[in-house]
């Protein structure tokens, strides 16, 4: 049953994303409503004509895909493509825990930042550790992500779409993000995109932010089997998926044979997966949701970015998510490393 649902589902992705995403620029809704009732048309034929090439010679060149990516080289291993606003007190820390893992490029869209958010992280840019764009406009993650794949396709032989507060981690320190990823690819088939469940940490006890690292100060988190853990983040071959259309958790695959498979095999097929199918056997997605009230507060001021009406959050999420169950010190065998690098003006 679920597979007959996503066929339409499917099949709805299949319009022209470079015209829809560009229509959905525009501010004005009754213009954007009359131009997508003017170009429905077009649209419709692009659908079917894309839907049609997808899911034939698109197979073929998947499959080809599939079997020689691992043999390229790539500019670049991994890279990430992340939406920002107001992140200027966590982006450094996030930026070198995840060059200690090996990453390389970040595509980093600032969504009308008014922290100096830009100039803050100059060093990282002028670098070309940093790939910056300005972006503006309220609900546009979904067109950040497809402008940030764009972006990474040719360069990247896998890429992560992740939040400044999410921290992609491998369960045994010794294995690079990289490596796992070429483990899953080599041990399942028509694989596209990785799913890899959240672990939600809550507050700790801090009403207020404290001083010192973010993965140092919130040690505590959700038992797995919690509900607030079943988004899914992971890692994408840029080649293989569409974009983010439906949800900021969950790639469109250029074709019906691609998939999107958890670390134990079973197939996704949205952007929620519950205990006990969730899966943490080489990777898990560390979220600091929630980090201390008043930062949460702030948070939810600042909106929905996958919302066009940017609504603001409602205060029950936070007690959905401060999730403090579970002692869990994991991260901390990366702080003293992060404290290194960031003394050192890095």
């Amino acid at each position: 049953m679920k597979d007959l649902v996503s066929i339409p589902m499917h099949f709805v992705t299949c319009y022209n994303y470079g015209l829809f995403f560009r229509l959905k620029r525009l501010e004005n809704r009754n213009l954007r409503i009359f131009n997508y009732i003017l170009l429905s048309p077009i649209m419709l034929v692009n659908g079917i004509l894309n839907f049609l090439y997808y899911n034939t010679i698109g197979i073929i060149t998947s499959r080809y895909e599939l079997k020689t990516f691992q043999k390229k080289t790539y500019k670049y291993d991994y890279g990430i493509v992340a939406c920002v606003k107001n992140e200027t007190p966590y982006i450094k820390e996030w930026l070198e825990y995840y060059r200690i893992l090996g990453v390389k490029k970040f595509y980093i869209f600032d969504n009308e930042s008014n922290d100096n958010f830009k100039e803050y992280i100059k060093d990282y840019i002028d670098k070309g550790i940093v790939d910056y764009t300005f972006f503006a406009g309220k609900g546009k993650q979904y067109d950040m992500y497809y402008e940030g794949l764009k972006k990474c396709r040719k360069d990247c032989k896998y890429v992560s779409f992740l939040d400044i507060d999410e921290f992609l981690m491998p369960v045994n320190k010794e294995e690079s993000i990289v490596s796992i990823a070429d483990y899953y690819w080599n041990k399942y088939d028509n694989m596209a995109a990785l799913a890899v469940n959240w672990l939600i940490y809550g507050s700790a006890g801090h009403k207020t932010k404290p001083e010192g690292l973010v993965i140092e100060n919130y040690l505590y988190r959700a038992k797995e089997d919690h509900d607030s853990n079943k988004c899914i983040k992971g890692i994408c071959n840029p080649r293989l998926i569409k974009g983010y259309l439906t949800s900021s958790h969950f790639p469109i695959t250029k074709n019906f044979m691609l998939k999107t498979v958890l670390q134990n095999g079973k197939k996704v097929t949205g952007p929620w997966v519950y205990y006990p199918d969730n899966s943490y056997e080489k990777l898990r997605v560390n979220h600091y949701f929630s980090k201390s009230e008043n930062e949460c507060r702030e948070k939810f001021e600042r909106g929905n970015a996958s919302r066009l009406s940017n609504n603001k959050r409602k205060w029950e999420e936070y007690e959905i998510f401060n999730r403090n169950e579970v002692y869990d010190d994991s991260m901390l065998y990366y702080a003293d490393e992060i404290k290194k690098r960031l003394s050192n003006n890095y």
